[in-house]
């Protein structure tokens, strides 16, 4: 019906700008072709203009295009590489804000797809450089997160329990009320983390550095600590219910009482302050006996 009605209808000057019109809008439709005609149209307005250079003054008009084409290189040089720096900042921004996002969308489910993807995203983001991540109340049962880096997360409520962060770096993480039962931590770095409440009963924590962490009211019951590192820890209210604590370094703890290292499994060869490491040898003197040692004693000399 249109084609009768622009037929009958419409004059030849109208025909011919209605299809001029179609024909510039098919072109600038196609980034190529639109970019080709444009360098036709200029190539051909400049040379045009530069004939008379051609004939009459070509060496001069040779010099001026190589110093054009010297200054053309040092643009290329300096405006290229800023634009190149700046493309792929963009690029690295949007794509950390995606990562990110990701993670939140996930965060609340409790689910091993759920799981998966964030920790997907956790390890693109440290390729990113990013350590400083929001992971609140997510779900990462059974992770695989070995070498990570995570300085400065905030990691309250997490759920890690079966999971491996062996040689993992956790300074200065917030892990408060976080559970990490039966976690492989071995040599993780918590220096001047806070796992205040956390729970990591059973957990492996063999050689991990808690250097100026807060351990408040921590559940390390059954825990593997041969190794690890306390020095200056706020260890108030810790529980070490059946811990080893074998060759663990625990001078300058605060908060730590005769108390709490009684029920531990073992202090073999462990580096406490003098007067509770006295206190320690005479009222509970197994406890400096190394473990495999302590199935010959007797009853109420090992208990």
């Amino acid at each position: 019906m249109k084609e009768i009605f622009d037929k009958y209808f419409k004059s030849p000057v109208e025909l011919q700008w209605a299809r001029f019109k179609k024909y510039i809008t098919d072109v600038t439709e196609k980034p190529l072709l639109t970019t080709a005609l444009v360098l036709l149209l200029l190539s051909i307005v400049v040379f045009s203009l530069s004939l008379p250079f051609y004939v009459n003054d070509l060496e001069l008009f040779y010099e001026n295009i190589l110093i054009e084409a010297h200054g053309m290189l040092f643009d290329l040089l300096v405006i290229g590489i800023l634009l190149v720096w700046l493309n792929k900042s963009g690029e690295r921004q949007i794509r950390i804000k995606r990562y990110m996002e990701e993670i939140d969308d996930y965060r609340h489910w409790k689910s091993e797809e759920a799981s998966y993807k964030i920790i997907g995203n956790i390890k693109r983001l440290n390729k990113d450089k990013i350590t400083q991540i929001d992971l609140y109340n997510s779900y990462l049962k059974n992770a695989n997160l070995n070498y990570v880096d995570l300085t400065g997360s905030n990691m309250n409520y997490v759920v890690l329990d079966d999971a491996t962060l062996i040689n993992s770096m956790l300074m200065r993480v917030r892990l408060n009320q976080a559970s990490l039962k039966n976690a492989k931590l071995n040599k993780a770095d918590f220096r001047g983390s806070f796992l205040g409440g956390a729970n990591c009963e059973s957990a492996s924590m063999i050689k991990c550095d808690f250097e100026n962490a807060q351990l408040i009211k921590t559940n390390l019951q059954n825990a593997f600590l041969m190794d690890a590192n306390f020095k200056f820890a706020m260890l108030a209210g810790t529980d070490f219910t059946m811990a080893n604590l074998m060759k663990a370094d625990l001078r300058g703890a605060q908060g730590l009482t005769v108390e709490q290292l009684s029920t531990a499994r073992s202090l073999a060869k462990a580096l406490l302050d003098p007067e509770i490491e006295e206190e320690l040898r005479l009222l509970h003197p197994h406890l400096f006996v190394p473990t495999e040692l302590q199935k010959g004693m007797p009853k109420s000399t090992a208990a």
